[in-house]
């Protein structure tokens, strides 16, 4: 084997290890004033990583199909990493709030007008018609039911 063929398995090795270390359950962290639900900002850097060693190793090689097909899967695993480190979602006391990659938005209790849970989000709409939709695949089942029932007890405790 020779040392660029070596060097390119390498860093294949590489990018699979990181992809798998990108993905994983959201964490939730009670914090004094609501809960709070993001990733782990190690998931971002490894799926970031993973996007670096296979965009160097599609490039490393000969073939001009192979370093398209790595540099569209480096993309994809770069928007992940990106995805990752900006999103998060707070239950707090003045309302929800999700940020991601386009930006932030936030609810205040009082200005809930629908809650609707469903198998795969949670989804909050306001009277303004501002909409927040909570992504629920990744979370155990535990982690569901804390945060619709911080979310319920929000609501109920800004209609009194």
């Amino acid at each position: 084997m020779s040392g660029r063929t070596a060097v390119r398995v390498a860093l294949l090795v590489l990018a699979a290890a990181a992809t798998a270390a990108a993905f994983g359950s959201p964490r939730f962290t009670w914090q004094n004033d609501g809960l709070r639900v993001d990733h782990p900002p190690h998931r971002g850097l490894a799926a970031l990583i993973a996007a670096s060693a296979l965009a160097a190793a599609g490039l490393s090689g000969r073939s001009r199909p192979t370093a398209a097909a790595a540099l569209v899967a480096a993309a994809g695993l770069a928007s992940l990493g990106a995805h990752r480190l900006s999103w998060r979602v707070e239950a707090v006391e003045g309302g929800l709030r999700e940020r991601t990659m386009a930006g932030s938005r936030t609810i205040a209790w009082s200005d809930v007008e629908r809650v609707e849970p469903r198998p795969d989000a949670v989804r909050l709409r306001a009277r303004d018609g501002t909409e927040i939709a909570v992504g629920a695949r990744g979370f155990a089942p535990e982690d569901r039911t804390r945060l619709e029932r911080t979310i319920a007890r929000r609501v109920r405790e800004a209609a009194r």
